[in-house]
């Protein structure tokens, strides 16, 4: 899934949207924008060097009422069983996979809610991920601040930008 920008030879960056997954391999770059509530998950085999990319935005898809026609990358326990049978499909080992998370700000406060999405949907992600035995290795999640995240498969490298209106940082999983 390379595909290549102006520079000759320079990789760009594979977007993945709102609800949306996508699974690549070696250096590609698999890059989520603007998560406030949301969740990245990304997921990877160090053997294959197969890895994947979730935009999350909501924790509960078993538990839609529309379910027939949901994106499976919509939801966090979807995202999770999506990206696993994607990455088999192209040759990673279920038994290797690793998973990162990033993402889950509660960026407003609605105190008659209940907790926020985005630790419902951390919480959910979490979940899923025991459930299929994939260990979480990595984590950068919660606060109120919105994040975008850039995730190498062929290493497992997921870089994490953090931006307030005080203050930006870089991190990396």
């Amino acid at each position: 899934m390379k595909t290549y920008g102006s520079e000759p030879g320079a990789p760009s960056p594979v977007q993945v949207g709102i609800s949306e997954l996508a699974v690549s391999e070696g250096d590609d770059t698999l890059k989520s924008y603007g998560l406030g509530s949301c969740l990245a998950i990304a997921l990877y085999d160090p053997d294959s060097e197969i890895g994947g990319l979730a935009h999350a935005m909501l924790p509960d898809g078993d538990a839609a009422e529309h379910n027939s026609d949901r994106k499976p990358g919509k939801y966090a326990d979807t995202a999770i069983r999506a990206l696993l049978r994607r990455m088999v499909e192209r040759g990673a080992s279920y038994t290797d996979v690793e998973a990162k998370i990033a993402g889950g700000s509660d960026m407003f406060e609605f105190d008659s809610f209940g907790d926020g999405v985005g630790k419902r949907n951390v919480d959910a992600a979490k979940a899923e991920l025991e459930k299929l035995g994939v260990p979480l290795i990595g984590e950068d999640v919660g606060g109120a601040h919105g994040r975008t995240v850039e995730f190498t498969p062929g290493t497992g490298r997921l870089v994490v930008k953090t931006s307030d209106e005080n203050e930006s940082s870089v991190s990396e999983l």
